[in-house]
């Protein structure tokens, strides 16, 4: 994909159902909303940009099976919780940069689309264990993600940005 927001991004799918799909984007650092607020318990903080749509709102993944209402995805990754509760964590430093990553936006899909581009080959789905997303630094999870799934992908996955420039 050559938009400059989906390339080489690694989008966990939170929800998907008939009416649509809503993913987060985990390997894009973003600037931190809140760093001139030094007296926000997120103020230093690392961010991502978790896609183009609502970027005025703050959603998390994690592997924190505790926070309340968090919602589990799969393999141990949760999404969402109650907030105040993962003040709590960061600040017991139980929400860490190997166990979770906060985001500004998400990307989203209406009823169909996801399907139609998938059909159009738009992306390349892995459908793998995903228990190690979190724990990966960010700038090697595309690559990681396309090496597990084989021989063609893995070769994909080395691919420069710009063959041109090859």
């Amino acid at each position: 994909m050559h938009d400059p927001l989906f390339g080489r991004a690694a989008i966990l799918i939170c929800h998907h159902s008939k009416d649509g799909s809503f993913g987060l984007i985990l390997n894009k650092p973003s600037a931190n909303p809140f760093e001139d607020e030094m007296d926000h318990p997120l103020s230093q903080s690392q961010f991502f940009g978790g896609g183009p749509v609502e970027i005025n709102n703050m959603f998390f993944v994690h592997t924190l099976s505790y926070l309340s209402e968090s919602v589990l995805i799969k393999d141990g990754i949760h999404w969402q919780g109650v907030y105040s509760e993962l003040l709590e964590a960061i600040e017991e430093n139980a929400f860490r940069s190997d166990n979770g990553r906060l985001m500004i936006g998400y990307t989203g899909w209406s009823e169909g689309q996801l399907e139609e581009e998938l059909e159009k080959e738009e992306w390349m789905v892995y459908n793998g264990p995903i228990d190690f997303v979190l724990s990966m630094e960010p700038n090697l999870l595309w690559k990681a993600l396309l090496q597990n799934m084989g021989p063609y992908y893995k070769m994909v996955s080395n691919f420069p940005l710009d063959p041109n420039l090859n």
